[in-house]
């Protein structure tokens, strides 16, 4: 392949002082040599692997790893830097710059591929899932139009009242661990209700800071969790503080003609009939996921696959690929999605394995009902990600590719299709959740009247 490679040069490749197709070879090799030598590796690489992968059968999962010598600096006990040569697995682009040709012989290589396993799917059809009968109340819609007039909303200080549910608290915060003081912030501030602050879960903080006043102090206990920041105190005991300095109430506005008028309505009913068609679309979407997920856990519940414990970053990587592309079409601010990507990232491996999993599983679903998806399929879904993101759908497409997440845009819409297709054919049974509910209502009244029976029993005993 080098002396055809060199032959075609000749024919073309302009050299001065020589006609064209006359400069001698060993010219040709001094001032091409090293890019004729990558691009003969290259295709002598490439066909080679495809020919070794279709003479065993191989079903290969991504691309593979070559083996090369690379020369790295060591440093010696004796604080001397020396080069040596170390054996690394690259991908065929960098390994390229590393392996070189024989001048005589064959080219012989070691690559590293992943293999997909081998396993039986479960039956797909009618599958068993139940969908939840919900409906959006009135109650909901209340809820829903307050939550948009507190988004206008300001907050005003509380002189000398105490605090509600939901108060905006300013104050000093310490946290403690075996009498040392690991954490604390000035000014910090903190909704009176449960919630997250600072990595650390403050259960039970909304219930112990009703009716306090400015000045109070709150203590609670915690535990500090497992991936806390702080290594050392991971897993202990702790006491949160507040001192609080301010109450802050949030004063929602009414919803008045003026906004109503900006927002296109002629009524507050008309109003409420568009949020509850809104909240009813958005509540089926949800149930309508919820069942995707019955069908995903079933798939894994069903098929014998064993992941190996070794995972490859490289497969562990494309799952973090798919989950932060969720993400993206979602709408999800960049900042957002960076930090779940972190987050994705250090989760449990199994986790991971059961991501991997899934993704073999689909695999070999869209495979046997012959899933695909068009060039169409994909524009229409970038159209949607730019709608929902206020941008152009040619940069959105082109952050799309240049980011390497069109193929798990592809695999995302695929995945869903297949999903379609195992619903269309599923055994649904509805779940009226209302209904349980009230029955759970009734049942606890009765619990609390027995309670009380049984406690007025005793002060006369």
């Amino acid at each position: 392949q080098l002396l055809e490679r060199y032959d075609e040069l000749r024919r073309d490749a302009e050299v001065p002082g020589f006609r064209k197709g006359r400069a001698p070879q060993k010219l040709l090799q001094k001032r091409f040599g090293s890019e004729v030598g990558e691009q003969v590796g290259s295709s002598l690489i490439g066909n080679s692997y495809l020919a070794a992968v279709e003479k065993e059968s191989l079903d290969i999962l991504g691309d593979p790893l070559l083996l090369v010598s690379v020369p790295e600096e060591r440093t010696g006990d004796d604080g001397k830097t020396t080069k040596q040569e170390v054996e690394k697995l690259l991908p065929v682009d960098e390994a390229l710059a590393h392996l070189h040709l024989p001048k005589e012989g064959d080219l012989t290589f070691a690559c590293e591929v992943e293999i997909k396993p081998t396993f039986e799917l479960p039956n797909l059809k009618k599958i068993p899932l139940k969908k939840l009968k919900l409906e959006v109340t009135d109650q909901d819609v209340d809820a829903e139009i307050r939550r948009q007039m507190m988004l206008r909303g300001t907050y005003r200080p509380v002189e000398d009242g105490t605090v509600e549910a939901d108060d905006l608290l300013v104050g000093t915060t310490k946290v403690t661990v075996d009498g040392e003081v690991i954490k604390t912030e000035k000014n910090a501030e903190l909704a009176a209700r449960d919630q997250r602050w600072g990595g650390l879960l403050l259960e039970g903080f909304g219930e112990a800071t009703i009716g306090k006043k400015t000045g109070d102090s709150i203590s609670l206990q915690i535990t500090i969790p497992e991936d806390y920041t702080e290594v050392e105190a991971r897993g202990k005991n702790a006491t949160f503080e507040l001192v609080i300095l301010d109450i802050k109430r949030l004063d929602v506005p009414a919803l008045d003609e003026e906004y109503l008028s900006a927002m296109g309505f002629d009524s507050a009913d008309e109003y409420r009939d568009f949020a509850k068609e809104r909240m009813q679309r958005q509540l089926e979407e949800e149930l309508h996921r919820i069942m995707h997920g019955q069908i995903s856990q079933y798939l894994s519940d069903n098929t014998d696959l064993e992941v190996p414990s070794g995972i490859s970053q490289r497969q562990t990587e494309r799952i973090v690929s798919r989950q932060t592309m969720d993400l993206y079409s979602r709408g999800v601010h960049e900042s957002e999605i960076t930090k779940r990507v972190d987050e994705m990232r250090t989760a449990a491996a199994e986790q991971a394995r059961e991501e991997l999993k899934h993704f073999f599983i689909m695999e070999k679903i869209a495979e046997e009902l012959d899933v695909s998806v068009s060039e169409e399929e994909l524009n229409a879904a970038i159209a949607t990600i730019a709608e929902r993101r206020n941008r152009r759908f040619d940069r959105v497409r082109d952050e799309i590719i240049s980011t390497d997440h069109l193929n798990t845009l592809y695999l995302r819409l695929r995945d869903q299709k297949v999903l379609e297709m195992l619903l269309a054919d599923a055994d649904v049974t509805e779940e009226d959740v209302s209904e349980k509910a009230n029955r759970a209502k009734k049942e606890a009244t009765k619990k609390k009247k027995k309670k009380g029976k049984g406690g007025t029993k005793s002060k006369k005993d």
